[in-house]
């Protein structure tokens, strides 16, 4: 039938997927209401199609039932979302910046809402505490909910209709290594996630090419290279990723997906290994990976197609903000990160400009929390407020911080969370207490507060999008809480 081959028991009539475009049969205890969505399959709870029990599935061309005669119902319509971790872009727009708390995904909620409002879904956690959570159909035709667990090297594949998550599985020889990057560090690389099935992933034991068959509720994974010591980025055709080379030095390798082909980029050999480098920024120009020494940098030369590895140190005097959210995209197209710069006894903000060996700087009256497209300012005492340029100032104090965790580009709102706090910028961020938190989605129409919890570092929650709702995952809670998106 098309991309699906399908048995039929000659003894009771009943039909069973024998293999997907090649991705095998499903599990022998699998759900026919979790699996009908993946394939497109029409469902019959009518008594005399479940012979072989109450549920039977038949071909989605199947239009009536060849047991009963009766009209089959149309395949239900599937989502079709993508979500990559940890903000939501799905790569679709090549020129656009990679790697800024910016999503192209709608986020808009019902001005109802109320920090006393309960969620409108829930679902349990993960076996693991700290995952993130991809979203993609990966050759099939639903949009499944995917929990990564980096530390650990596990996936979860979410069964909706079960409720319950399960582990891939490995299908091969190997399974998947643990990577210890931190949570500001790690991020992964996708082709395609509506299409294809393979996730680009660091580890410990090199880069992972992950192969995730929904249908089969397993993985297959072929690792290549070294210890990464960042996360990848699909640029211009390659997943670039820094790696531990076998010296004990740091380099930048490329993947091709086509040739399956691992090779160095020339022009880089530094002492960096130990060095913990942030989650990596991309344009059409270059991908950046920051870090308190500087900046690694890929890019080509001049008008040449080869690509080039260089390490640019940061500025005499400046240090860097990497706890402060994104860098700043102008509307220009540059990238500007927010540094501290020391200046004898006294110290000043300073945003400077990413990929350049000698970068414009230009002053900041005051730190800033940023998405990427939205700078958030902060006075002594912590206060923002959103939609500022970097050269704006802004008024009076306040006893709470909000943090924009992600910014939505369709509909121009921003997701945050207030915190309770007066204290200096570095203590409230290095502090571990718990706090009662205010989830808050500002921009649109109008600004809905919409959940109230208490939990450690607020600022560390984990947003997610998945089936029309708006999720929020950190480690305190026992259970995801998601929230209706409005059209």
């Amino acid at each position: 039938m098309g991309d699906q081959i399908w048995s039929r028991d000659p003894a009771t009539g009943a039909f069973d997927l024998a293999d997907y475009k090649g991705l095998g049969a499903p599990p022998p205890a699998c759900n026919p209401f979790d699996l009908a969505t993946l394939v497109g399959a029409r469902v019959s709870i009518e008594a005399k199609d479940g012979i072989a029990g109450p549920v039977a599935l038949y071909p989605g061309t199947f239009k009536f039932s060849p047991l009963t005669g009766k009209a089959l119902q149309e395949p239900r319509t599937a989502d079709r979302e993508v979500w990559l971790p940890p903000f939501g872009a799905d790569g679709a727009a090549a020129d656009a910046p990679q790697g800024l708390r910016l999503s192209n995904t709608h986020l808009a909620l019902r001005p109802t809402l109320t920090p006393e409002s309960p969620p409108d879904h829930q679902m349990p956690m993960p076996p693991a505490g700290h995952c993130q959570f991809l979203v993609g159909a990966f050759g099939t035709c639903d949009s499944r909910l995917i929990a990564v667990d980096p530390a650990q090297g596990q996936l979860y594949h979410w069964l909706p209709n079960s409720e319950r998550w399960q582990a891939l599985r490995p299908s091969g020889t190997q399974a998947l290594a643990p990577s210890a990057l931190g949570e500001e560090a790690w991020g992964l690389a996708v082709e395609d996630a509506q299409r294809a099935a393979r996730v680009f992933l660091p580890t410990d034991a090199g880069l992972a090419i992950v192969f995730i068959n929904l249908i089969g509720r397993t993985c297959e994974v072929k690792t290549v290279g070294t210890r990464c010591l960042g996360a990848p980025m699909l640029w211009q055709g390659a997943v670039c990723v820094p790696m531990l080379d076998n010296d004990g030095r740091l380099g930048i390798h490329a993947f091709d997906p086509e040739s399956n082909e691992l090779r160095r980029i020339e022009g880089l050999a530094i002492d960096a290994a130990e060095t913990a480098w942030v989650r990596p920024l991309a344009d059409c120009r270059r991908i950046v990976w920051m870090a308190s020494q500087g900046q690694l940098l890929v890019d080509r030369e001049g008008d040449g197609a080869t690509p080039r590895a260089v390490f640019l140190p940061w500025p005499t005097g400046l240090a860097p903000c990497l706890d402060m959210g994104s860098p700043y995209l102008s509307r220009t197209g540059n990238l500007w990160q927010q540094c501290v710069r020391a200046e004898g006894d006294a110290a000043q903000f300073v945003f400077v400009q990413l990929g350049l060996a000698e970068p414009e700087l230009r002053p900041a009256s005051s730190p800033r929390l940023s998405t990427g497209a939205s700078c958030f300012q902060l006075d002594t005492r912590l206060r923002l407020a959103p939609w500022f340029e970097p050269d704006e100032c802004m008024p009076p104090e306040a006893d709470e911080v909000i943090f924009p965790l992600m910014e939505s580009t369709s509909a121009s709102t921003v997701l945050c969370v207030r915190v309770p706090h007066t204290r200096a910028v570095d203590g409230l961020l290095a502090s571990s207490e718990t706090c009662t938190a205010t989830f808050e989605l500002q921009g649109g129409e109008q600004d809905v507060q919409f959940w109230m919890a208490r939990m450690s570092r607020p600022w560390a929650t984990r947003p997610f999008v998945y089936a029309g709702h708006l999720y929020l995952h950190h480690p305190d809670k026992r259970r995801l809480a998601g929230w209706r998106i409005e059209p």
